[in-house]
């Protein structure tokens, strides 16, 4: 395929990668360069692209990102990673979406895991036009203070990207959940409306209260899209961002859960500020997310076929089928589809936590659980 809408990297960066140790991951990826062109991505398992936003204000991001991102050292890893240069906004917006899509579905095709970095959140329409059109249902997860289905006193706008995922025809949107929002940035309607698609959204100090509670969800992940707003920016060095969020911790935390997700495909960190601590604090980032991809089991889709323990916990109107896997020691359970084969109710296994074996023990229905089965039945 012809990779003409992305740019190289800029000479000045591979200048400085000389003057760097060996070790180091400017020295280790592959990268599209302007002398040697685009590299071969016949055994990459992770592509970089950086995107840039309409409006630059002062140095890019693609220079910002990979001044820091290079100089950090590589882990004892054992896959090759790509860094593919910078796609250029469009001339429309919809342009950089065509572009956005055309190279998800490439690299999907690839078994290429993509992360796309910079521009606005908004480009996550893009990312899941790309895994929609390949994919029949798609898990969206989002990292945000906010839902974004319409702007102020607008339940569904036309210009939310959000609003745009869950009416496009066909909708291969099989589930929404957002992790980190912020109760005073979200109406009772979007609520409201989350619970009525059956969408899942845990408030900031869910997660935070604990941090390993996100795994499951994270796992059950097919593209995930991180809004800087949800970081707090003390912890960015921004003056104009919000008191409260993910501390720069959590949200390494966050990203090395996604990159152990077997099913995450698509990665997305958008509308970060223009400090010096986010840039650093970005690089970090991608950094856990190669971090936890090396350490990947191959659990997707999981089977009751592979060595687990089964755990049976009846109740008065349900009867759970929990599995613990033995390599993982993680956590699924069983869920109806709603349909019948064989005279048998077919079922599918969902990523949960040991927690949610726990409540059900003592007699509570695990929320996701409920949820699971509602949607599977609309």
């Amino acid at each position: 395929m012809d990779f003409e809408f992305l740019s190289p990297v800029e000479d000045k960066l591979l200048a400085h990668n000389i003057m760097l140790p060996e070790q180091v991951l400017g020295r280790n990826l592959r990268i599209h360069t302007k002398q040697d062109g685009f590299p071969d991505i016949k055994d990459v398992k992770i592509a970089i692209v950086t995107l840039e936003p309409r409006l630059i204000k002062g140095e890019s991001i693609h220079f910002r990102f990979r001044k820091h991102f290079y100089q950090l050292f590589s882990g004892n890893w054992d896959f090759v990673c790509a860094d593919l240069g910078v796609l250029k906004a469009g001339e429309s917006p919809e342009d950089t979406l065509f572009a956005l899509q055309t190279l998800v579905q490439e690299m999907y095709q690839r078994n290429i895991l993509t992360i796309v970095i910079g521009g606005e959140q908004e480009n996550t329409l893009g990312l899941f036009r790309g895994l929609s059109k390949m994919n029949t249902f798609v898990n969206l997860t989002s990292i945000d203070p906010r839902l974004d289905f319409g702007a102020p006193g607008v339940l569904v706008s036309d210009d939310s990207y959000m609003s745009k995922i869950i009416t496009e025809k066909p909708n291969n949107l099989k589930q929404f959940t957002n992790l980190g929002f912020q109760s005073y940035y979200v109406s009772q309607e979007e609520l409201d409306l989350m619970q009525k698609l059956f969408f899942d959204a845990y408030r900031l100090g869910e997660i935070t209260a604990d941090i390993h509670e996100s795994e499951p969800i994270l796992r059950d992940t097919d593209i995930l899209s991180v809004d800087f707003n949800a970081i707090k920016a003390n912890e960015l060095d921004f003056s104009y961002g919000n008191p409260n969020g993910f501390s720069g911790t959590e949200i390494c935390s966050l990203m090395r859960y996604a990159g152990l997700s077997d099913r995450l495909n698509v990665l997305g960190l958008f509308d970060m500020p223009s400090t010096a601590r986010a840039d650093q604090l970005l690089a970090q980032m991608v950094w856990y997310v190669l971090e936890g991809f090396c350490y990947r089991v191959n659990e997707f889709p999981f089977s009751i076929h592979e060595p687990c323990t089964k755990f049976v916990v009846p109740q008065e109107k349900e009867t759970f089928i929990f599995f613990r896997s033995e390599k993982s020691q993680r956590w699924w359970v069983e869920v109806p589809k709603g349909a019948i084969h064989n005279n048998k109710e077919e079922t599918t296994l969902l990523p949960c936590a040991e927690k949610d074996y726990r409540m059900a023990q003592k007699g509570e229905i695990p929320s996701r659980w409920w949820k699971s089965v509602h949607r599977s039945m609309h």
